[in-house]
């Protein structure tokens, strides 16, 4: 570790510093942690084996020859002394795992979709007829509770035999072929030295030729009173430290408290949580812009950081050469409304795999300034600090560049992390609690685990409850930290029309506005994306922003509708082809078993849509091949009775004008061939000479960014896919969508007024209206019987919970059930 101490009271007040802000935190996750004992007695480890990475709180193993993770995050997000390590080699990473995972094994398709394999014939150069792991750090007291899964694309037996090894040992069995929902579990207590070691080998029945075996996903369930015992509370006296930290890159996001940053050219934070979480009244913004973000950084941080994988493997990143279009020789970030006579530390840490020096100098400039300097090549413990006071202004800026070390024939360098350390002071503004949804309409499926959303300021724990009884009675969900804002709630098998979600602190209390439905019903109406980079959510700052995703938000509401996105980067039509079609001599490509139509054909779709952007063209794949593709894709889906909706290409920065041509061709084509199950993904996104309009382009004109996707993400949603007919609350036929005629909103734009919605010559039935935001949260939700006719309804317009911007636009969805009949209407409203 650097340190330079140029500007800092004694070294004793240092000492005060770093202890505090380590040890204090973690005082605060462990009172949390025991705080939520009578909701949940158990705690869980989430690991996943795989290069694939899964958010937090799952724990990313990605080395399968020596992997490691030195403290397990739980379930809750904190860190536990619990720790995995790879003690036996295994060969490689698979990516044919199941994308689909079923709900009940609680396993995301990120972790679900890739695993660790060995073979016991030589494959790729090796052969490694075991590969094992090992967890450290148990307590030889107690119980855990080991479930393991893995999953491959195959028709054969690929059973694996996991050998548990603690203070019994015992043997589990499991067939990867084509898993979705199978488990196994074991219980057993760890060796007398804190160990339990998982053994994977082929199992008996295993007749795949190489023996091929995997390891998926590993979960840990224990007492949660067994949680580790917690670290000396913090010293007591002005000297305590209060700790904001900042995660720059947009691949993953790290839970709160982290803050994150994931524009490199004009990311910003107005109000900074701290470790705390609570609200610090620092902000943070980028002054300098970087030229983009690093995905390639270390997953397996040294654990004397306390950063988590999710915030050392990616990082903002410039050059001074030309990459992707772009020369940025510093990049630059700027932390405000910090108090001048309050000595602040800050902390850097960045990474990147590669041999070569990518030292990165960073320039910290306040009432003084100093220069630190931090090679980020295949970095794993090192960190540059500073400590200083701020500027009469309140400011600190970080300005990093290439060092005179820096050996890279583009001058990489990087900024990864951002640690501020500062003596203790009180939360920053007042407290505020809003329960954002369930807020009444949702219909959420006993089993599944829809999302729990709130927004708090300065509340260290809220208590979740449910009531199945109007609110007559309530039940315990769980106390949980204030500042994460979402909760992954697994519906109980209670079905009611009348059930409410709370959220509570203190004396600050909200309630669901509207009852939600808990349904029996098992129906799962999948809706497959299939496509290529854009898909897959490249451009977009951080995964939440990706089309996709905002599309599968937006349907939360409902939890029988699922997105299954097969999107990959790269792709082209002749990927998605079904299984077995003959491709021509002159491409070199084949279908992808594991990202086709068969494929998205076998999870049995309520619809499909075909998002290929560019690549066709790119690869100059002419245009009548191009169109034989979709109508080969469409035709295998109509077949099966599924329809398909085919997005138009979009608009890419080619130089060559004949690429472009194609591109509008075959736009004018889908438009043209598939009419109302045509979308249009290139008006309003491609300018006059078919590039991408520099407001909505990513920066490397591929691609387009969160704006962009957020266009996309409102045309899928104008297609009105979830008003499809949905299992067996309506038609198991599906049923025509018929346009809804006669309605009105106004005043449009609404100028802070409340909202009028009429509809003239309205079938009878039950009304359903939702006003829903950009990024698919349900502002407001009515539903009533209606006799027909005119139809009226005020909206009030504090109801509609508009997002920070009074401009950012609504979408109300009027949806009339009249017998087996749908008839929909979506309005822009701004």
């Amino acid at each position: 570790m650097l340190l330079v101490t140029n500007y800092y009271p004694n070294t004793y007040a240092m000492r005060h510093f770093t202890y505090a802000a380590l040890t204090g935190w973690m005082w605060l996750l462990f009172s949390l942690t025991t705080t939520s004992l009578t909701a949940q007695d158990r705690d869980t480890l989430l690991i996943d084996f795989g290069s694939d990475l899964s958010a937090s709180p799952w724990n990313n193993v990605t080395d399968p020859a020596a992997g490691s993770v030195g403290q397990l995050l739980n379930k809750l997000g904190n860190l536990t002394t619990y720790g995995l390590t790879v003690t036996d080699p295994f060969n490689n990473v698979n990516f044919a795992g199941t994308q689909e995972p079923a709900a009940s094994t609680g396993i995301p398709p990120t972790a679900s979709g890739d695993s660790f394999f060995g073979n016991v014939v030589a494959f790729g150069g090796q052969e490694q007829p075991t590969g094992a792991v090992e967890l450290t750090g148990l307590r030889p007291e107690k119980e855990y509770t080991l479930t393991i899964f893995a999953s491959r694309a195959a028709t054969d037996n690929r059973q694996a035999a996991y050998v548990l090894v603690g203070a019994t040992e015992e043997t589990l069995y499991l067939d990867a072929a084509d898993n979705t929902d199978r488990l196994v579990t074991a219980t057993l207590r760890p060796t007398a030295d804190s160990t339990i070691t998982v053994t994977a080998s082929p199992g008996p029945d295993n007749d795949n030729p190489s023996g091929f075996y995997y390891l998926g996903a590993l979960t840990v369930s224990y007492d949660a009173e067994d949680a580790p015992p917690p670290p000396p509370p913090p010293p007591a006296g002005e000297d305590v430290a209060d700790t904001v930290l900042v995660d720059f890159g947009g691949s993953s996001l790290t839970a709160a408290p982290w803050n994150n940053i994931t524009d490199p050219e004009e990311g910003a934070i107005a109000d900074l949580l701290n470790s705390s979480g609570f609200q610090s009244g620092y902000g943070i913004r980028i002054f300098d812009p970087f030229n983009g973000f690093n995905t390639a950084g270390t997953v397996n941080p040294d654990p004397g950081l306390g950063f988590p994988a999710s915030a050392t493997g990616d990082s903002f990143f410039g050059s001074v050469t030309e990459f992707s279009g772009k020369i940025e020789p510093t990049g630059g970030v700027e932390l405000t409304g910090l108090l001048p006579e309050v000595t602040y530390t800050v902390e850097l840490f960045a990474s990147r795999t590669a041999s070569d020096n990518r030292e990165t100098q960073y320039v910290v400039e306040g009432a003084t300034s100093a220069t630190v300097y931090l090679d980020a090549a295949s970095n794993t413990a090192d960190t540059a600090t500073v400590s200083l006071m701020a500027d009469a202004a309140g400011t600190i800026r970080v300005t990093a560049s290439t060092g005179p070390n820096n050996t890279n024939g583009a001058g990489f360098y990087y900024l990864g992390v951002l640690r501020l350390t500062y003596p203790n002071q009180a939360p920053a503004g007042g407290t505020s609690l809003t329960l954002l949804s369930p807020n009444g309409g949702e219909v959420w499926q006993v089993g599944k685990q829809p999302t729990i959303r709130w927004s708090s300021r300065n509340l260290a724990q809220v208590v979740l409850d449910y009531s199945t009884d109007a609110g007559r009675s309530w039940t315990l969900i769980d106390t949980v930290p204030g500042a994460s804002g979402t909760y992954g709630w697994t519906v109980p098998d209670q079905p009611t029309d009348s059930a409410l979600v709370r959220i509570q602190s203190g004396e600050l209390r909200d309630t669901s506005d509207g009852f939600f439905t808990i349904s029996s019903d098992t129906t799962s109406c999948r809706i497959v994306v299939l496509g290529s980079s854009t898909a897959e959510g490249t451009g977009a700052s951080t995964p939440d922003s990706a089309w996709v995703n905002r599309y599968a938000r937006s349907l939360e509401g409902d939890t029988r509708f699922e997105v299954v996105n097969l999107g990959r980067g790269g792709y082209t039509t002749y990927h998605i082809l079904p299984t077995g079609t003959s491709i021509p001599a002159n491409v070199n490509v084949t279908p992808d078993v594991t990202r086709n139509v068969t494929q998205a054909l076998s999870l049995d779709p309520l619809a499909i849509i075909v998002n290929m952007p560019s690549n066709d063209a790119a690869n100059n794949y002419p245009v009548a091949d191009q169109l034989r593709n979709f109508a080969t894709i469409v035709e295998a889906a109509e077949e099966a009775g599924v329809v398909v909706y085919v997005a138009t290409t979009q608009p890419r920065n080619f130089t060559n004008t004949t690429q472009v041509d194609l591109q509008r061709e075959v736009r004018d084509s889908i438009l043209r061939i598939y009419g109302s199950r045509s979308i249009d993904f290139w008006t309003g996104v491609a300018a006059e000479n078919g590039y991408i309009i520099d407001s909505l382009d990513s920066g490397d004109g591929v691609h387009l960014n969160d704006i962009g996707h957020r266009l996309l993400f409102e045309r899928v949603v104008g297609m009105q896919l979830d008003t499809l007919s949905c299992g067996d609350v309506l038609n198991p036929v599906h049923d025509r969508i018929l346009p809804l005629s006669g309605v009105t909103v106004y005043p449009n734009p609404s100028n802070g007024e409340d909202v009028q919605l009429e509809v003239v010559g309205m079938p009878g039935g039950q009304v359903n209206v939702q006003f829903i935001d950009v990024l698919g949260r349900v502002r407001y939700h009515h539903v009533e019987t209606t006799t027909g006719g005119t139809y009226r309804l005020r909206i009030p317009h504090a109801a509609l919970r508009r997002g920070t911007s009074a401009k950012e636009p609504l979408f109300c969805v009027v949806s009339v059930r009249s017998g087996s009949t749908i008839s929909r209407r979506v309005v822009r409203v701004l």
